[in-house]
């Protein structure tokens, strides 16, 4: 690309558009003393043909009393902007008629013969280094058009990416006497890190399912999608099956993934359930992910912790420790995702218990399924930022219903 200095050393070639080949004639006498090279375009198209490495410079002298002629000027000034050629206009006093850009300079229709060669002498200097800019703005103008057209196809596929990744999550939760299941799901962009699943295993075992990728975006989502086409919940044996134990089916995932040879920075968090709505036994293992929280009916809540390793990470073996509850009625199990804990536990530096929740939580968490869910939905709409969230969010509970 041409310095400014060089730009400017370019040699200049200035169009003369005047109704008068009389005046054309003597301006371009006068300019040749200046040594400036000049054609007389009378009123016909811009020349499109020019020496390579030279300048245009336009200098339009329509005559001052007839009207009739703005609009053949008018429509000059748009070729010539349309073109990227500056251009002189001796027109003042109509100037605004033609709403004309930057690369248009009117000059007062009085403006003297000397003053004019002037004019165009000073203009001739800098038409190299204004044809460079402007050349410039062109490419980027055309650039940010292209940018535009690419960011908005992938716009588009990540919507598509986001329609196909809720296709995956249960339309609707299992309707279950005696049982309700209620969740809440933000994306932090249209492709999540996180997801969820609740799903009949048999008449009698219904499976729970919370995962998050690293990240989020569309490689966390793949891998959500992934690893919920990967679970198995139950196993043929014969001509019988068996419902797969929790610690068991996240040790397949985590060989699963294993298989696939993915980076470390690929791993996931998850926390598997099996309930037996026979008796409201639950249960469960954890890999990496928060603890889940057993709510009781008196409003106390504790955390299940059993140990799991991340899944995917190849240093870590895969072992994981179950977990069982027995649920009675009022009990509330809670589901989450680390895009949650802000609003769970009690900031850092608040309290040295690590398992200290926030007190609006523990109010929240005292009620309805449907009410905590409702309560922490409001309170995210609240925040700063909501429109625009640092992580996706994901909470499912499962509440006994309370006895009649």
């Amino acid at each position: 690309m041409r310095s400014a200095c060089d730009q400017r050393c370019l040699p200049v070639c200035v169009l003369l558009y005047a109704d008068s080949s009389r005046l054309a004639a003597r301006l371009s006498r006068r300019l040749a003393r200046r040594g400036l090279r000049s054609v007389d375009a009378g009123s016909g198209p811009i020349p499109r043909t020019r020496e390579p490495g030279s300048a245009r410079l336009a200098v339009v002298l329509p005559r001052r009393s007839r009207r009739a002629d703005r609009a053949g000027t008018i429509d000059l000034l748009r070729d010539l902007e349309a073109e990227g050629v500056p251009a002189l206009v001796r027109a003042g006093s109509w100037s605004q008629e033609a709403e004309s850009g930057p690369l248009i300079e009117w000059l007062p229709e009085r403006l003297g013969l000397d003053e004019l060669v002037g004019k165009i002498t000073t203009a001739a200097h800098y038409a190299p280094l204004i044809q460079a800019l402007e050349h410039q703005r062109r490419q980027l103008r055309r650039l940010g058009e292209q940018l535009n057209r690419h960011f908005g196809q992938i716009d588009q596929e990540l919507r598509l990416a986001g329609r196909l990744q809720r296709d995956f999550l249960p339309p609707k939760l299992p309707a279950l006497p005696g049982y309700d299941f209620q969740v809440l799901y933000r994306p932090a962009s249209w492709v999540s890190g996180d997801m969820y699943d609740v799903f009949r295993i048999d008449e009698h075992h219904v499976g729970m399912l919370v995962a998050d990728a690293m990240g989020h975006g569309m490689a966390a989502g793949l891998m959500t999608m992934f690893l919920r086409q990967a679970l198995v919940a139950k196993r043929l044996e014969g001509s019988s099956y068996r419902v797969v134990p929790p610690t068991e089916t996240l040790a397949e995932l985590h060989h699963c993934l294993l298989r696939r040879n993915l980076p470390d920075s690929q791993f996931v968090t998850a926390v598997y359930a099996v309930l037996d709505i026979r008796c409201g036994r639950l249960e469960l293992a954890r890999a990496g992910h928060p603890y889940p929280l057993h709510v009781r009916k008196d409003g106390s809540i504790a955390e299940v912790g059993p140990a799991g390793p991340l899944l995917g990470l190849a240093q870590v073996p895969g072992e994981f420790e179950p977990a069982c509850l027995t649920l009675t009625p009022g009990d509330k199990v809670i589901f989450y995702t680390d895009g949650l804990e802000g609003l769970i536990r009690l900031a850092d530096g608040e309290t040295d218990n690590r398992s200290a929740f926030n007190p609006q939580f523990s109010r929240w968490a005292a009620g309805s399924a449907a009410e905590l869910v409702r309560e922490i939905s409001g309170r995210l709409d609240r925040q700063e930022g909501s429109l625009h969230p640092d992580d996706d969010v994901t909470v499912l509970v499962l509440e006994v219903e309370p006895a009649a």
